[in-house]
């Protein structure tokens, strides 16, 4: 496992989660992993985008999925991707981790459609998203014991993915 990836205090918090309890806990569970894995489509009212992910339960059957694309001149999936550079923010905010967009930790990987809306509370200077690149960012968490108090893991499995993504917007069919 790569520990380089995990911070130094999840790693002391995995530490001190596995001393302090007396059954037998896996000390270290696979990594989840996160990725792109199809069409991005952006339709009137919902946009969708296909992940492929795995993720495990073996500490803890809590998990989070964030998914989100934002569309800006300012944008890129280096040192620009925050909701301030973005004039357009979609996210699983609107329903996380319920319906579509609730992840399957088995450990074994998944494809997945997940649904994106206009993230809450977002001052959008463009209201929809229109085709061309766009920030899509995916973090799967799993193992998750405790969280902060604005709702952020903690600690447990964390795998990120910030690519840049080309979004297909206008009148699709939806199948469902």
């Amino acid at each position: 496992m790569n520990t380089r990836r995990l911070g130094v205090g999840v790693a002391l918090a995995t530490a001190a989660l596995a001393l302090s309890t007396t059954s037998a806990v896996a000390a270290d569970p696979a990594s989840p992993t996160a990725a792109f894995a199809g069409h991005l489509v952006a339709g009137p009212g919902a946009t969708t985008v296909k992940i492929r992910y795995s993720c495990s339960a073996t500490a803890s059957p809590v998990n989070h999925l964030f998914v989100a694309v934002k569309q800006g001149a300012a944008i890129n999936d280096t040192d620009h991707t925050t909701s301030a550079d973005a004039d357009t923010f979609y996210s699983t905010n609107w329903k996380s981790d319920k319906g579509p967009n609730r992840l399957r930790c088995d450990g074994v990987q998944h494809r997945q459609t997940i649904v994106l809306k206009p993230q809450p509370g977002f001052q959008a200077k463009v209201r929809r998203l229109h085709s061309g690149p766009a920030l899509g960012q995916i973090c799967v968490y799993d193992n998750v014991t405790q969280f902060s108090p604005d709702g952020e893991p903690l600690d447990g499995g964390f795998a990120p993915s910030y690519t840049m993504q080309t979004v297909h917007a206008g009148k699709h069919k939806h199948h469902h």
